[in-house]
């Protein structure tokens, strides 16, 4: 973080198009205060986007299920349009919410 005695730290910075931090969850307890934490985030790193990663587990799912009328108009929760244009190197237009599986390796 730029602010001095500042100990909080971003999971993810990405810069090109824009800059982006992105928060990574595994456990979605309070979708409001994460919002909170995230954005402050946001704001002190002067970051153009915030886009949370959420672990798709079915708690996960539920809670934002919940909050998803509150957060239809500040993030955008189409995750394969926000992974196309992070891909192709582009600003995805707004801040965004992704549920995002995971396969473990099974060797």
């Amino acid at each position: 973080m730029p602010l001095s005695g500042d100990l909080r730290a971003v999971d993810v910075l990405l810069t090109g198009a824009c800059t982006i931090v992105v928060e990574i969850v595994t456990r979605l307890a309070d979708v409001q205060a994460l919002i909170r934490a995230a954005q402050l985030k946001q704001r002190d790193i002067k970051a153009d986007r915030l886009v949370i990663v959420v672990a798709a587990t079915h708690a996960n799912r539920r809670a934002l299920e919940i909050a998803r009328p509150s957060l239809a108009s500040a993030f955008e929760l189409n995750r394969y349009r926000v992974m196309q244009e992070l891909a192709a190197g582009r600003d995805p237009g707004r801040d965004a919410i992704i549920l995002l599986s995971y396969i473990r390796d099974r060797k």
